[in-house]
């Protein structure tokens, strides 16, 4: 677009009123086109209004609209702004937003920003339970994240706390500064102006979908979060967390669990989904959990006595749970570690539950 340059409309001088309605004011003098000008009954638009206008030119105070004020409503030739009117012909009506309004000189400040923002801001707080927006990381914070919102066309200021930048604790945090990703909206700062979001609240409605997707038998490779001293934790395919038994690891690592760190590469196979749990393994192999049935009797090893019962250790595994009732019923004395003979009298699949009495 070419910027045509007017003057400013109360100057009276130069090519005020160029290619502008009332070219019979030509040649008047300037007490005769003030005593003209404060004739005129004007509107007085407010702060924070939004107002109907025409473009009429481009001068050194910026971008001029006639809205049949006293004074154009001005947008400063500033980037944020110009991206909006790059485009724009004389004689093209847009909104815009009331920004301010010098009483003293009389110039009205307008901006397309703020009418934009302003809307933007509206959609998002009626926004559908579920519904994301994409956000860029600018920076880290000692308490999270400074964002940007990018929507409707505008960008929005955002912070993300620490413990909401991911399923799972990052193990490299300054890792996401730069990038860009979709998040939820949790709340609206009135006191900062900015909103707070959500990556952990968007990565968790993508789980139900996920693990409809695996598949048993398929090679998958995530990055370790955590370890325990029975496994590790792996995040994959960007939303799911999984467990690996020491059992079901590779003989390498077996008896160096402790030697695994956080954010470390692994290759792993789906062996089980019970719930929301996902049970790994890097060995393809049937365990005692996959065929164990009713009826079925076993030396196990007492692990642990607790008010409810005795659990009871049947392999590297699997562990089973004998309850007071049933230990009432035996007449024995039960103590850790010692090894005793049990059935299984119940297995509850869905919560990887297995129910013993004692032979």
């Amino acid at each position: 677009m070419s910027k045509k340059f007017y003057g400013d409309p109360r100057t009276l001088h130069g090519d005020l009123f160029e290619n502008v309605p009332n070219q019979e004011t030509v040649g008047m003098t300037r007490e005769g086109l003030l005593e003209l000008y404060n004739q005129y009954d004007v509107n007085i638009p407010q702060v924070g209004q939004i107002v109907n206008v025409i473009y009429v030119g481009y001068s050194a105070a910026g971008y001029n609209f006639e809205g049949g004020f006293k004074d154009f409503v001005r947008v400063e030739d500033r980037p944020n702004e110009a991206k909006y009117l790059q485009n724009i012909e004389i004689g093209d009506s847009i909104d815009l937003f009331v920004v301010s309004i010098d009483e003293d000189n009389y110039h009205i400040k307008g901006s397309l920003v703020e009418l934009y923002e302003n809307r933007a801001r509206e959609i998002l707080t009626q926004l559908e339970e579920g519904t994301s927006v994409s956000a860029y990381i600018k920076e880290m914070t000692p308490a999270g994240y400074s964002v940007e919102l990018h929507f409707e066309g505008v960008t929005l200021a955002g912070f993300m706390p620490n413990t909401l930048a991911g399923i799972n604790k990052l193990y490299k945090p300054d890792s996401i500064v730069g990038t860009t990703f979709e998040v939820m909206i949790e709340s609206y700062s009135y006191e900062e102006g900015t909103y707070i979001v959500s990556r952990r609240k968007y990565l968790q409605s993508l789980i139900p979908d996920a693990i409809k997707s695996l598949e048993s038998g398929k090679i998958y490779i995530g990055n370790v979060t955590g370890t325990t001293e029975f496994g590790v934790f792996v995040e994959f395919n960007e939303c799911l967390t999984g467990m690996i038994h020491k059992s079901n690891m590779h003989p390498d690592w077996t008896n160096r669990i402790n030697q695994i760190t956080p954010g470390l590469s692994i290759e792993f196979y789906i062996k089980e989904i019970i719930k929301d749990k996902i049970i790994l393994t890097q060995i393809l192999r049937e365990t005692l959990w996959d065929t164990i049935k009713i009826g079925q009797t076993f030396e196990g090893n007492i692990r642990d006595i607790k008010p409810f019962g005795a659990l009871v250790t049947l392999d590297n595994e699997t562990n089973g749970l004998i309850h007071t009732s049933e230990i009432e019923k035996s007449n024995q004395k039960l103590s850790i570690g010692n090894s005793i003979k049990v059935k299984v009298i119940a297995v509850d699949r869905m919560n990887r539950k297995i129910f013993l009495s004692v032979v």
